[in-house]
């Protein structure tokens, strides 16, 4: 599925158990986990939502 190139639009994503915000239109993804949540910033903006998660599978390690 492509990603909507708004900004006000978001998706979040589950991989392997850990919960992933994506704001789109940047390259900045949060993991919701409470409190001060970790960042990870993307090598470039992913324009589909299986883009998106193939980027987090690294991250979810």
């Amino acid at each position: 599925m492509d990603l909507k190139q708004d900004p006000r639009c978001y998706t979040d994503v589950c991989i392997n158990g850990k919960w992933y915000h994506y704001d789109h239109c940047g390259t900045t993804v949060y993991q919701l986990k409470g409190g001060a949540s970790p960042y990870y910033e993307l090598n470039k903006e992913p324009k589909t939502e299986a883009e998106l998660i193939a980027m987090l599978e690294s991250f979810s390690h």
